[in-house]
């Protein structure tokens, strides 16, 4: 007479060790697949940004320095210190403002074409 083995040394018979394998990997297997599919119908939704307004610190009036009454060679060297002073203040404003444009421009060019 032949002995029965058995497969997972707890008395049950190879029979029922085989299917009870075979079930075990099916639910693994199931399981796997709807982790896998779980994610297969995400959308992309754009949200709108809103538009930064330019700093109103960068679009204010330069002060003009005043002009001194007796032109003198002294007050024409201080004058000259702040005028170049007042476009060094433009040159810098027109600078950030240009550079605001460009972030916007590219903003607005990377939602066009995602």
């Amino acid at each position: 007479m032949q002995k029965n083995r058995l497969c997972l040394g707890h008395g049950v018979p190879p029979v029922t060790s085989n299917l009870i394998l075979r079930l075990t990997s099916a639910l693994v297997a199931s399981s796997l697949l709807l982790q896998l599919t779980g994610c297969g119908n995400t959308q992309k939704v754009y949200v709108p940004v809103p538009q930064q307004q330019t700093p109103a610190s960068l679009t204010a009036e330069t002060p003009q320095p005043a002009i001194p009454d007796p032109l003198t060679y002294g007050a024409s060297l201080d004058l000259n210190v702040s005028l170049l002073s007042a476009l060094g203040q433009c040159n810098r404003d027109k600078a950030d403002i240009r550079q605001i444009e460009l972030i916007k421009q590219e903003k607005k060019d990377g939602k066009a074409n995602p």
